[in-house]
């Protein structure tokens, strides 16, 4: 019984949480509570002001006019080979039912019309871009 007594007193002095021991038909097992976690406060985000927003730049400003979108996922291209050039820039003016750009969708190429008159404002998408459903293209003013 007093190697018992000593196993405990020096498990206890030991920076150890568990110990098993056997020997001659004696089976000890120790292990010591752990102290409950004291739980943490939950960090609450600082609330830093807003670095100011810069400026945007006057060719990223949204157009004014009727945006052309997309009526589809696919693959936009603005020329009808790489090597054309492109169906329209900023700045043409273009007539009602003007090929505009390309939308390639499952291998096939779907041409957007202009949906009115006009002259481009701008071209959002760049050849070759994925483009999404309902994303405008291009504005026209």
């Amino acid at each position: 019984m007093d190697l018992v007594k000593e196993l405990m007193t020096a498990f206890e002095q030991a920076d150890i949480s568990k110990m098993k021991i056997e020997m001659e038909g004696i089976k000890l097992e120790l292990e010591k509570a752990t102290a409950p976690v004291a739980p943490t406060a939950p960090v609450m985000p600082v609330n830093t002001p807003a670095a100011p927003m810069p400026a945007v730049p006057a060719s990223e400003e949204k157009a004014a006019g009727t945006e052309v979108k997309s009526p589809l996922v696919g693959t936009f291209y603005d020329a009808p080979s790489p090597e054309a050039q492109p169906f329209v820039k900023v700045g043409d003016q273009v007539a009602q039912g003007d090929t505009l750009c390309i939308i390639e969708a499952m291998k096939v190429m779907n041409e957007i019309k202009a949906p009115c008159d006009g002259t481009i404002a701008s071209i959002s998408a760049h050849s070759e871009d994925l483009v999404e459903y309902d994303q405008t293209l291009m504005v026209i003013a």
